[in-house]
């Protein structure tokens, strides 16, 4: 960890010079270890700015980046690295597994969602299995969050549109108190995208979607301390489309596009017992989770690699429609137990994953010399992955010291076509002073460890087996920050300052991508990094501003080289102002310095290094919402997304990540978009 971060982190806390932290729904008057480790984004925040992907929802906190400008694409990462090193859940359901490399991970509609939390960092037990990075949550609505507090029944119904997308949605929602004890909810919400604009650059039209979605949850009290919710959830995206999401798009379409789409079913059983007695405070998740890629039949190139290595054309492969799947079911269950004022938390974590590829026939391959060949595409015997894992956590307080040991231990087995078993005891360990009033200084340590995630589900068949020199990610987490509060100093409802400095240290990292042995392209990773940030609330106005930066260095066998992912200075502003009881204004900036990288590697035995250059940019976005006090529950939204019609590209999109900005997708440009909704 270098020694100028720490210095750049105390100096802008104690001047009062901070570029700024994570963006919080926090107000800081006890200032606490575990809570400057959250950020929340609510439902408000996200119909405010009339999110409809998770590249909105995540746009401003601090160290999280989405790729990509397209939904179907985007993938997020977290201090620089992708969402395979975190623990993402929807409900407490794990959504583990890449489907193809050029598509994104998290299916998910915005406009069920109650809030999206994301948890930076490695050192707590509570972050789940496989959380060398952090954890990123998803929360959907339930009938109490859209229920007035007398109200037994109502209903929501929204439409919404954009100009640069061709985006057009409906959504329609129901809920209700069938009985002071059981309540229901159901959405349904439908939308679809066309060409997009993109500036100086002809309209991208091969990257359609539609995307439908439906959530169904039943919350049933079982008393002043105990709730039983039960949701069902199913998510889809699909189209007549490119398949490749990430690549360029095309500006012409001469012939009709494959059908391919994405779909997510979810199913949930969520038990929480907050009991007065001290010995009981019990949550237990349940849950079944697929994701399926679905693709069309076609009849394309068939490609053969020659004697020489290189991809040779002959004739064609006539394929039949797939399934591509990939099954998680789980369990999680947690108590916390206060011993001698002492919370003792203790949970069991379990999880099973699996693959498949279920296709309607065989595939038909026509040779250039007029033989043919017929080739089963169904795997029926595919990867799996095992977890079983326990951990302990306490929390002790001592006088204005706060110490949180915890330590998991992960049992992690590979199946079906697999044979691999990996182990481990992590400890954790964060540590709080107040050490005035106003000021608090926190510190943490995780050992990380996640075994060898299963391979992009695109690429597995029936003949694929696992190399005995697959290993697990293992490592360590370090991180220091420091708190100060400074509301009452300068007559603020609340305002703090804040900034964290990290490394993380990373054995066997490894990609997905094409892994099909789970050996490929293993490196050590180095990640050193910095947040930094204020946030400010005082009647009517909210505003942050934050900053973020990290280095990296991955190390091969035979040489070292910049991680793509880092070198970037990242700025993110933002506010929201109430001007009347009706109308509230918004507006937050991105701001990313230019990145230069070396990118090293070997060929014939010379290691070659070669530039990467990534232009920087500033986007704004503006934002108003209208509550017409004439017919109450009626609101009136109004955005303008990319205000200036920036032509940019977010450093960590495919392309730009290694500096190729010719094979990337400027982002959406200057987008106005409008909703309507009312709520009874």
């Amino acid at each position: 960890m270098k020694l100028s971060y720490l210095s750049l982190a105390i100096a802008c806390l104690l001047s009062g010079h901070v570029l700024a932290a994570e963006v919080q729904e926090l107000a800081v008057t006890e200032v606490k270890a575990t809570d400057t480790k959250q950020n929340t984004v609510t439902s408000e925040k996200l119909d405010n700015r009339q999110v409809n992907d998770i590249k909105g929802a995540l746009s401003g906190l601090a160290g999280v980046s989405v790729s990509n400008g397209v939904r179907y694409s985007q993938k997020t990462y977290l201090r620089g690295m992708e969402e395979h090193s975190a623990n993402v859940t929807i409900d407490g359901a794990r959504q583990d597994g890449q489907m193809f490399h050029h598509s994104g991970n998290q299916i998910v509609d915005p406009s069920m969602l109650k809030a999206v939390s994301v948890e930076l960092g490695a050192s707590s037990v509570l972050s789940g299995y496989g959380a060398n990075v952090g954890a990123i949550s998803y929360v959907t609505k339930d009938p109490k969050d859209l229920l007035a507090l007398d109200q037994k029944f109502g209903f929501k119904v929204a439409t919404a549109a954009d100009t640069a997308t061709e985006f057009q949605q409906v959504s329609v929602s129901g809920y209700g108190r069938l009985t002071d004890q059981l309540s229901l909810l159901g959405m349904m919400s439908w939308n679809e995208s066309g060409d997009i604009e993109t500036p100086d650059r002809e309209p991208i039209v091969n990257k359609h979607s539609e995307l439908k979605s439906g959530l169904v949850k039943a919350v049933y009290d079982v008393d002043d301390n105990q709730q039983l919710a039960v949701s069902l959830q199913h998510v889809e995206d699909a189209g007549h489309r490119a398949f490749s999401g990430e690549k360029p798009g095309a500006t012409t379409v001469e012939e009709a596009l494959g059908f391919n789409g994405y779909e997510r079913d979810t199913y949930t059983v969520n038990y929480r017992n907050d009991s007065a007695n001290p010995l009981l405070d019990l949550s237990v998740d349940g849950y079944y989770n697929q994701k399926k890629m679905v693709r069309g039949a076609q009849t394309g190139i068939n490609w053969i690699k020659d004697s020489a290595g290189q991809w040779q054309k002959d004739g064609t492969e006539a394929t039949p429609a797939r399934d591509y799947s990939y099954e998680t079911v789980g369990l999680n269950i947690r108590n916390t137990m206060d011993i001698n004022d002492i919370p003792w938390t203790v949970g069991i974590e379990t999880f099973k994953s699996e693959q498949a590829i279920d296709a309607t026939g065989t595939a038909l391959i026509t040779r250039n010399d007029g033989s043919t060949a017929s080739v089963i595409k169904s795997v029926t015997n595919g990867p799996e992955a095992r977890l079983i894992g326990g951990y302990v956590q306490g929390e002790f307080n001592l006088g204005a010291l706060q110490i949180i040991p915890g330590v998991r231990f992960d049992s992690y087995k590979l199946g079906g076509a697999y044979d691999n078993s990996f182990s481990q005891f992590s400890p954790k360990l964060n540590l709080f002073w107040q050490a005035s009033e106003t000021l608090g200084i926190k510190a943490g340590y995780g050992r990380i460890f996640k075994g060898p995630g299963l391979p992009e589900t695109l690429m597995i068949s029936s003949d694929m087996t696992a190399s005995p020199d697959a290993k697990a990610e293992t490592g360590n987490h370090l991180e220091l920050g420091l708190i100060y509060d400074f509301g009452q100093s300068v007559n603020l409802d609340s305002a703090s300052l804040y900034a964290n400095i990290y490394q993380y240290d990373i054995d066997n990292y490894y990609h997905p991508t094409k892994n099909t042995n789970l050996a490929r392209g293993i490196s050590d990773l180095t990640k050193q990094g910095i947040e930094a940030g204020m946030t400010v609330s005082h009647q009517d106005l909210e505003a942050y501003v934050n900053y973020s930066y990290n280095t990296g260095e991955k190390a091969f066998d035979d040489y070292t080289t910049d991680d793509y992912y880092s070198g970037t200075h990242l700025v993110k502003l933002g506010l929201d102002y109430q001007l009347t009881d009706e109308l509230t204004l918004g507006w937050d900036s991105i701001f990313a310095s230019s990145a230069s990288l070396d990118d090293r590697s070997v060929a014939n035995g010379t290691v070659i290094t070669e530039p990467v250059e990534k232009a920087g940019y500033g986007v704004s976005n503006a934002w108003a919402t209208y509550q017409v006090a004439q017919l109450q529950g009626l609101s009136l939204r109004l955005a303008v997304d990319n205000l200036f019609d920036k032509a940019y590209q977010d450093h960590n999109s495919f392309g730009m990540y290694w500096g190729n900005a010719s094979y990337n997708d400027n982002e959406v440009g200057r987008n106005f978009k409008f909703a309507v909704s009312y709520q009874y």
